[in-house]
């Protein structure tokens, strides 16, 4: 899984140079306000983005360049970061990138969410293993591995408060840290919400007999949320960049624990 964290860190992507795709009709979607062209040659797969994307479709103008291509292609300039997964592939170059080897919907979300991984992380941002609920105008972040209760979380949710019910965007944006919607469902499969809002706080989750909020240390969230961060490269410059934007969320947004008995009552702990 190469990487070269300095073009991604450093200048960042220029797309002066397209790639040149094999269809014409690019699906403009925005996740996290980074907006995406998604050149999809074949009809059934294009029509299924549609409907997974339908809330993240955008008319931004045209974003970075995606092109879909068969899995046996040249080389044609030098690789950013590349990342196999199964028998499909992403690769991001200076010019845009490209999904090889896509044969359902799902390899394309998956590749989707490991470039975007990529995106984010010169832009202050992440994706995270977390249901995000609204209250009040404001974010709160349910964070933890697979069965900790994040769907949970979600189904304990008034309607139409769940931003994202397992894969959450935080990005540090207009001044202050804002969780972003995704398209990135769980078993709540919530469909997501193209919005955001001010982040109020943000819960490792941990079963247990009753509700309550626990404070713990810096270095506790910060050991609590690593595993729960998407990434895929294990380039020490993009760790570095990374490493920092946790810390610098962790120093500026309240970070707890919360012993979680999966019931409603667990509101009252979170914001009484």
């Amino acid at each position: 899984m190469p990487c070269d964290a300095r073009l991604i860190l450093g200048v960042g992507l220029v797309f002066a140079q397209p790639l040149k795709p094999d269809s014409d009709r690019p699906l403009q979607i925005s996740i996290g306000s980074i907006p995406f062209s998604l050149f999809i040659p074949e009809e059934l797969l294009l029509q299924q983005a549609l409907k997974r994307y339908r809330e993240f479709t955008a008319a931004l103008g045209p974003g970075l360049p995606i092109v879909l291509r068969p899995k046996e292609q040249d080389e044609r300039e030098p690789t950013a970061f590349s990342y196999d997964l199964d028998d499909a592939s992403v690769i991001l170059r200076r010019s845009g990138a490209e999904f090889r080897g896509v044969r359902h919907e799902y390899a394309l979300d998956s590749l989707l969410r490991i470039l975007l991984t990529m995106m984010l992380l010169p832009r202050r941002g992440f994706l995270l293993h977390a249901a995000t609920i609204v209250r009040n105008g404001r974010a709160y972040v349910f964070a933890g591995r697979s069965g900790a209760g994040k769907s949970t979380v979600a189904s304990l949710s008034p309607e139409g408060s769940v931003l994202t019910d397992e894969i959450s965007l935080l990005r540090f944006t207009d001044g202050c840290w804002q969780a972003h919607g995704t398209p990135f469902w769980g078993e709540f499969r919530a469909a997501g919400r193209n919005d955001r809002f001010p982040l109020a706080g943000i819960y490792s989750l941990v079963q247990a007999p009753e509700d309550r909020v626990e404070a713990i240390s810096k270095k506790e969230i910060l050991r609590a949320l690593l595993p729960c961060v998407l990434f895929f490269t294990s380039d020490k410059d993009a760790n570095e960049a990374l490493l920092q934007t946790l810390v610098g969320l962790i120093g500026q947004v309240p970070c707890q624990r919360l012993h979680f008995r999966r019931g409603t009552e667990f509101w009252k702990e979170v914001a009484p």
